[in-house]
């Protein structure tokens, strides 16, 4: 199967769903199968994107480059292939083993009698031989080798899943941390032309003599913060999109923005209905089971290793010259063990034993991380759903408290502290506002991980807040 084929089934049933009641499902798109670009296995496709041409990315088009072009994903396809090898290689035990050679030679004797009579005599020949052997049964010895190479290979392919989910989760996360950093940029940039209006009027009550220097040099340092400030967010928005550029597999590409905006959409599913969905679906827990079963497949082979091997072999030469004058040729089942030490099979044996031990405590690890991790981003969720609405009714608070320190201060009965106070209030209180949406779309995109499977959100907002104020 080509790499990016393989990839692609791979993602139709783990990507992430963007819109529309909380629901598991998985989701197929025969559209963009039909426009896949093959790819050899033996090809490396690198990503397209240069500077010199501007993009317009979705979400989805993100996860869709990531899935793509993101290295540790073709690492991950790749190593199924490993595996899958591993099957062949057990079940290459029952095809018959050959052995083919000449064996030349020349003999030369020389013999003394004792009257000083001598004679010379020379032999020349050579012998080509082939032979074969071949298992015909082994007390299921290879089949286990090979069941547990098959359910290694099926972890595998889990673990491919896996992969995928988290670097779709590392997507969305990077994804709305950006619009988070352009927010805030917004909110700086607003707050720089706050400043700058500010310093003009303290200039003008400075000259009236209605407000002391004091106002100026205040006004003066607030907008010098506030342009530092505005330097940074731009710098955390463009390292921001360096990250994002890098797990799509093209660091290098910052020249595109975002078309999609921070959502607050609501979803209603309890804990027990994500947790059970979680245990039945998540490809890491998924992928340790397998491990399960190919350990225990492994302990099987080990207790067979017990048990001889039943062989048909058969060989036929043809020599010719003074030496290997013969035909000789010879077909026959046998019985027997291969250089066994039974010292040995049975310290293999416990070695399998313990592996299957230890791969069982790891299999219920891991179902008790999924446990824990899925009920705990769970209620993160619940809270940061909860934290938006008074993240909101603050932000309300604020920004009336700004409107009048600002009116008072206009009219000449405020003063430049009053004034800074206020301001910092609403511009804290906007930050924070949009940290809660921030924190909220990331920790549904961690649920959607943990779960293993999209969560669709209802059309509802939490809040019926216009979309320019996103």
């Amino acid at each position: 199967m080509k790499l990016y084929s393989k990839i692609l089934i791979t993602l139709l049933v783990t990507s992430l769903s963007l819109n529309g009641a909380f629901a598991f499902s998985f989701h197929k798109n025969p559209d963009k199968a039909k426009n896949v670009e093959k790819v050899k296995n033996d090809e490396y496709e690198k990503a397209p994107f240069t500077n010199d041409v501007h993009s317009v990315f979705s979400l989805e088009d993100c996860v869709n480059n990531a899935v793509k072009y993101n290295h540790s994903i073709k690492a991950a396809v790749y190593n199924e292939d490993v595996y899958k090898s591993k099957i062949g290689q057990a079940w290459a035990g029952y095809f018959p083993t050959l052995t083919a050679g000449v064996d030349f030679s020349r003999t030369s004797n020389h013999y003394k009698g004792a009257m000083s009579y001598a004679s010379m005599h020379n032999n020349l020949g050579y012998l080509p031989m082939v032979s074969a052997q071949m298992l015909l049964f082994d007390f299921g010895k290879i089949k286990a080798t090979a069941d547990s190479a098959k359910k290694s290979y099926e972890a595998s392919k889990e673990d491919t899943k896996e992969n995928i989910n988290d670097i779709i989760y590392k997507i969305k996360s990077t994804y709305f941390n950006i619009l988070y950093a352009q927010a805030a940029v917004r909110v700086y940039e607003d707050t720089v032309k706050d400043y700058e209006l500010q310093l003009e009027q303290a200039w003008g009550f400075y000259r009236l003599g209605k407000k002391p220097k004091l106002d100026v040099v205040t006004a003066e340092y607030n907008l010098g913060k506030a342009k530092l400030d505005l330097v940074e967010a731009k710098n955390e928005l463009e390292v921001a999109k360096v990250k994002l550029s890098k797990i799509m597999g093209a660091p290098e590409y910052v020249n595109y923005e975002l078309s999609d905006d921070l959502s607050i959409k609501k979803f209603e599913y309890t804990a027990d209905e994500v947790i059970a969905k979680a245990m039945e679906v998540r490809p890491e827990l998924i992928s340790a089971y397998k491990s399960l079963e190919a350990a225990k497949l492994s302990l099987r082979a080990a207790r067979r290793n017990f048990a001889p091997d039943l062989n048909l072999s058969g060989s036929y030469g043809n020599g010719l010259g003074d030496e290997y004058d013969v035909v000789a040729a010879k077909i026959g089942v046998d019985l027997k063990y291969e250089s066994v030490n039974f010292a040995r099979v049975k310290k293999q044996f416990d070695e399998a034993k313990a592996t299957y031990k230890r791969t069982l405590a790891q299999y219920n690890e891991v179902k008790d991380d999924v446990y824990y991790n899925v009920k705990k981003t769970y209620l993160e969720l619940q809270t940061s759903r909860d934290a938006i609405v008074i993240a909101k009714l603050a932000l309300d608070e604020a920004k009336e408290q700004y409107r009048q320190v600002l009116g008072r201060y206009k009219a000449g009965v405020g003063d430049a502290i009053e004034l800074k106070d206020g301001e910092n209030t609403y511009l804290n209180a906007r930050l924070d506002f949009y940290s809660t949406v921030l924190n909220y779309n990331v920790t549904a995109a961690e649920l959607e991980k943990e779960i293993g499977v999209p969560i669709i959100f209802s059309d509802e907002n939490i809040l019926d807040i216009p979309k320019e104020q996103l």
